[in-house]
């Protein structure tokens, strides 16, 4: 794997936690704010993703979310009857943006990622040049979607079942962790990619071995602020920036219904569905992905 150049990292206080950052390229260049999905650390974007968007002349931030990597891990202060929301990591991204002086930028989000990337669009509209939204939803329990209802109850047992397996699991050591998150990365591939098990070793040993590790309570308290934000869909309306929707046809996780819906809502936005592409960005999908990014991105500088 390449290793990048961290123009500038540390830790910054914000929203009443520390938030772990690093940064790439020029800070007077355009930025862009990568916000990662559920139970991810920020190095899941990689040289891959981050140096085509240096080299098209960005200012890239990437940063671990709340309760992973090297960021606060809240578990002695949460409770499940009193979850923090998505609004809440919403406002952990904005108020790194003002720690960083950095007075708006283009908000790239994956997954839960591109969740919080929707609420800063909705919340605090001038802070966002442009949202890309990839492998997400508006509503990830919405019923039109997921129609059956024992579909419903098992989506709904998810965090219990991930409290259960990776909380309570007497045998999560390191090397046991890094083969079963390659192995979650390898389920969500699609049936297009050739999978990078190579790549994703890589990441998830630096993830763990390299860095703080793996907050065994991450999944399950990051699901519970998904739930507990519950829908956006009666309020992408109100997002003025210009919008880029991804999905992959084949995506296991996140039903590519949930793009075709959320996009039809949000007024100035284009939907593109990368076909075979399934939960994660493999370098095949990156190479029609990252092209569309910036160019969207600079149009939305340009406008």
């Amino acid at each position: 794997m390449s290793k990048l150049v961290v123009n500038k990292s540390g830790k910054a206080p914000v929203n009443g936690i520390e938030i772990y950052y690093e940064t790439f390229g020029e800070s007077q260049n355009p930025a862009i704010l990568l916000i990662m999905g559920l139970d991810a650390q920020c190095v899941i974007y990689g040289d891959n993703v981050i140096t085509p968007l240096v080299e098209a002349g960005f200012y890239v931030i990437r940063f671990d979310n709340r309760d992973i990597g090297l960021s606060t891990w809240l578990n002695d202060k949460w409770h499940r009857s009193r979850p923090y929301k998505l609004e809440d990591m919403a406002k952990d991204s904005v108020e790194l943006l003002d720690y960083l002086q950095i007075k708006h930028a283009n908000i790239i989000g994956v997954s839960m990622g591109g969740m919080i990337a929707q609420h800063i669009a909705i919340e605090y509209p001038e802070k966002v040049i442009s949202l890309t939204s990839i492998m997400s939803s508006g509503y990830a329990l919405n019923p039109a979607v997921v129609k059956d209802f024992k579909l419903k109850l098992l989506v709904r047992s998810i965090p219990f079942l991930i409290k259960r397996v990776y909380i309570k699991n007497k045998y999560s050591n390191h090397k046991i962790s890094v083969g079963s998150y390659v192995a979650t990365y390898r389920f969500l591939r699609g049936n297009r990619f050739p999978f990078d098990e190579a790549y994703f070793r890589e990441v998830f040993t630096e993830s763990i071995e390299r860095r703080k590790g793996q907050n065994p309570r991450a999944r399950y308290q990051q699901f519970c602020a998904i739930v507990a934000s519950g829908s956006r869909l009666e309020k992408l309306h109100r997002i003025q920036a210009p919008t880029l929707v991804i999905h992959g046809t084949a995506d296991p996780l996140v039903n590519p219904k949930h793009a075709e819906i959320y996009a039809s809502l949000i007024p100035n936005s284009q939907l593109i569905m990368i076909e075979g592409m399934g939960h994660e960005l493999p370098k095949g999908a990156l190479e029609e992905v990252l092209p569309a990014i910036i160019e969207h991105l600079q149009k939305s500088i340009q406008a």
